[in-house]
């Protein structure tokens, strides 16, 4: 008898876990916020897509400048590599 009081308290008390789980799940969105009818979305960043297109294409091109002068670098033999034994070997 003490073994099936044990058990209906502990499947009531899942039940109302559960219960609270998608209670919160309902009523809190996907970002954590409370969902509301009268919620306002807020833009971040630039919203012109050319813009950042633009922007992206900037950037590649200094990526490519300073990869091209990494490559001028390690091409004209000022780099000098030295491999030197460590204490274990």
């Amino acid at each position: 008898m003490r073994s099936l009081r044990y058990l209906n308290t502990v499947l009531t008390l899942i039940a109302i876990l559960l219960t609270l789980n998608l209670f919160t799940m309902w009523s809190v969105g996907v970002g954590g916020e409370a969902a509301s009818l009268s919620s306002t979305a807020h833009a971040q960043g630039t919203a012109n897509a050319a813009q950042q297109r633009q922007n992206i294409v900037d950037q590649l091109k200094l990526v490519n400048v300073n990869i091209n002068q990494l490559n001028q670098t390690l091409t004209s033999g000022r780099v000098r590599v030295s491999i030197e034994a460590g204490r274990g070997e």
